[in-house]
């Protein structure tokens, strides 16, 4: 975690993502910017986070512990996403990390200095119960997929996740959000190539057979 120290760059991250909307709190005079790197914790299970998050740039994982070698990824986040809110905020010890999949850029606001003003803040908690009932719906969803074969949820997580038919996120993020190997999620779109449902093109993939894909996916896009 490093602190950035730019109160235009500040500003621009709360003009462009609406956040000063999101409470009635003077956002900048009560925040930081700082900086993650890829894989390093925003929230470790069992510890309370000194800040609440507002993530606004890259990505970050949500996961728990299935043993003592293997985690489980529950969710992830990508701008704009608060994180914290549900536990840390009021001072209970989460039960699931949070980690950088890729490198991040967050603004934090310090909860020993201003967790009081936050729990006054009536708009910020209405948004927050908004937010926490749309992350049990996905926790439900994401429970569920499980189930599914892996063909379908990549599939899923490929329209999801495509941007005018090309696919580029990263694929290592990809394969720890859908709790399979590298190697195996190599080998499932390198299947979807040779049916000719994705075409390799630098670090992106772009998408030949929206139908098939559609198909493979088993829902409505």
């Amino acid at each position: 975690m490093k602190r950035i120290n730019d109160s235009e760059r500040l500003s621009s991250y709360i003009m462009n993502h609406e956040l000063n909307h999101y409470m009635h709190s003077n956002l900048q005079e009560i925040s930081t910017l700082q900086s993650f790197e890829k894989n390093e914790h925003l929230i470790q299970s069992g510890e309370i986070s000194d800040f609440l998050y507002f993530l606004v740039e890259g990505t970050v994982i949500v996961y728990s512990y299935a043993s003592d070698t293997q985690n489980i990824c529950i969710n992830y986040a990508s701008a704009m996403m608060p994180l914290g809110e549900a536990s840390s905020l009021w001072g209970i010890e989460p039960k699931s990390s949070v980690k950088a999949a890729t490198k991040c850029i967050c603004i934090c606001i310090s909860l020993a200095t201003y967790r009081n003003t936050l729990q006054q803040d009536v708009l910020f908690l209405q948004n927050t119960c908004r937010l926490l009932s749309t992350r049990l719906n996905t926790s439900i969803t994401v429970a569920n997929s499980l189930a599914e074969s892996f063909d379908m949820r990549l599939a899923k997580f490929i329209l999801e996740n495509q941007k005018n038919d090309i696919f580029t996120f990263q694929l290592t993020t990809c394969a720890a959000i859908l709790n399979v190997s590298y190697r195996h999620l190599l080998r499932i779109i390198m299947q979807f190539r040779e049916k000719d449902i994705l075409e390799k093109f630098g670090n992106s993939y772009i998408i030949r057979d929206l139908n098939a894909l559609k198909n493979l996916a088993n829902y409505d896009y």
